[in-house]
């Protein structure tokens, strides 16, 4: 959360300011930026981080990015010129190690996996996803949390990666990630922002289920991810946004494709200590 300004530097080079709400919990936006900036490989993918101050008692931070074109997001561009750049970032992101302090992907899954259960629980034989998906999302989550080498990863995510979060640079030389929600650990959680995004290119295709299943297919391989766990994560999230949506906001235009994720119910996600790292 913050908001963003256009400033310009000693130079009248142009930057922008951007001031985090001091009323929601701090993400360590900053840190996260500084992380992905020290690393050769993925800081000519993220918005260049040159200064950033914070306020006294620490609730609100100041940072100073580069400008980037706002009128250009992937969200704009051909889909598969997208998904072709999505993938590059994503990959280029790698191995980070996640600074000290952010929240790890294991806190957010017991969230999911709660409102899940609360969901199911108010809505009893309303329940508007099938009893397979709801029981095949609550088994991945409950498996990932008693999963060590999960509990163990520290890898840093954007956890927010999708069209509207990757933007063109002013010099049109590159695609650059922008507002993380950084958390630790499983970059397989990286691909459902972008499966949830664009579904109207999906479906223009005549099958959207497979159309998806490319886009998953393209960015899992990019990034080396695990597709089964990928799989498996995205279904559980899209059944917990379904249980949430479905009864307040049936028209959403991310209900057709989380039903299609919801759907991907076999094979079941098996945790194991040696998944690829």
């Amino acid at each position: 959360m913050g908001s963003v300004w256009p400033v310009r530097g000693p130079e009248g080079e142009p930057l922008m300011v951007k001031l985090t709400d001091a009323h929601h919990e701090q993400t360590l936006e900053g840190d996260a930026l500084a992380a992905w900036s020290a690393q050769p490989l993925s800081r000519s993918y993220v918005v260049a981080l040159l200064d950033r101050a914070t306020d006294l008692d620490g609730s609100q931070e100041a940072l100073l990015l580069e400008r980037l074109d706002a009128d250009r997001p992937l969200m704009v561009e051909p889909i598969e010129r997208a998904d072709a750049a999505l993938a590059e970032v994503l990959a280029a992101l790698g191995d980070t190690p996640a600074p000290g302090g952010v929240r790890h992907t294991a806190q957010e899954l017991s969230r999911i996996a709660a409102a899940i259960r609360a969901h199911r629980a108010e809505l009893g034989a309303a329940t508007p996803v099938p009893a397979q998906a709801v029981d095949t999302a609550l088994a991945t989550l409950d498996e990932l949390g008693s999963d060590r080498a999960v509990l163990a990863d520290r890898r840093l995510c954007h956890f927010d990666l999708h069209y509207d979060n990757v933007l063109r640079d002013l010099g049109d030389t590159r695609w650059v990630a922008i507002d993380p929600l950084p958390h630790a650990g499983l970059p397989e959680v990286e691909v459902i922002a972008a499966l949830r995004n664009r579904y109207a290119d999906a479906a223009a295709t005549g099958d959207p289920e497979r159309a998806l299943r490319r886009r998953f297919d393209r960015l899992c391989d990019a990034a080396g991810l695990d597709r089964p766990l990928a799989r498996a994560l995205a279904q559980a999230v899209a059944v917990d946004n379904l249980l949430w949506l479905l009864p307040r906001q049936p028209d959403s235009m991310f209900v057709p494709g989380y039903a299609v994720l919801a759907g991907w119910t076999s094979p079941s996600y098996l945790p194991t200590t040696t998944r690829p790292r």
